[in-house]
């Protein structure tokens, strides 16, 4: 492991999660650690009304650009008491946290009693780091499962139990392929311009070769990944709702 203040974040679209949230409208939407807010401005131009709270300055400037209201806070203490949201997004935010299932948990009195959660996590026991583990290889990287700022690793398994041991149950779940995603460190190099606009993926999300990949590549490796999603999928994805 090695540790430097030059970390070269990237924050992809998840196109699962969207997937999974469909054509769904006019609601309160809490995304838990928006970061730039890739993702959740989708679900703010579905007709939905989306509050991000996020501890990043950075990200927070780049997210009050594309979402209806950000909060900058430390995730863990909140100033949202009072509050209720028909949706909780938690996209690839827990595996940052020590103790995931506490802060988890203590969200979910601002969820309607109709409400749902939505949780992203990368998955562990993707090929690419099996097969470097065999190889007697772990290493920390820029992105993807194993970004250097993860503090938490979930197989889909031991995320489903995460999940659950909150007193939630899962209703529905979707993934996102992993196929390729192991090869976006190269294709940042490749396309992302210079390091001081690596933060910003517009500069990959918005090449022709990624607008390609979305078109021919990205559907074929969902039907693939359906056949092994536990060695396959990058990211799962996982609905659930409040038990009676």
């Amino acid at each position: 492991m090695y540790e430097s203040s030059n970390y070269q974040y990237f924050e992809d679209v998840n196109w699962g999660l969207l997937r999974l949230w469909g054509n769904r409208r006019n609601l309160d939407v809490l995304d838990v650690g928006c970061g730039f807010a890739t993702t959740s401005q989708h679900i703010e131009k579905r007709g939905n009304r989306v509050t991000g709270i996020e501890s990043s300055a950075e990200a927070v400037a780049v997210a009050r650009t594309r979402v209806s209201e950000v909060i900058h806070a430390d995730l863990q203490n909140h100033p949202l008491a009072g509050r209720r949201f028909d949706a909780i997004i938690f996209a690839d935010v827990l595996e940052h946290l020590a103790w995931p299932i506490g802060v988890l948990r203590s969200y979910l009195d601002l969820l309607k009693d109709d409400g749902s959660v939505i949780v992203s996590l990368p998955n562990v026991g993707l090929w690419s780091v099996r097969l470097n583990l065999l190889l007697g290889r772990f290493r920390y990287e820029e992105t993807g499962v194993l970004d250097r700022t993860h503090l938490r690793f979930f197989t889909r398994r031991t995320a489903r139990e995460m999940i659950e041991s909150t007193g939630l149950k899962i209703v529905r779940r979707t993934y996102n392929p992993g196929l390729v995603r192991p090869f976006v460190p190269l294709a940042k190099k490749l396309l992302g311009g210079s390091a001081s606009d690596s933060h910003d993926p517009s500069s990959l999300l918005e090449s022709r070769p990624y607008k390609l990949y979305l078109k021919t590549i990205y559907p074929i490796e969902r039907i693939v990944t359906s056949s092994w999603p536990g060695a396959l999928a990058f990211q799962m994805i996982f609905e659930a709702r409040k038990t009676l």
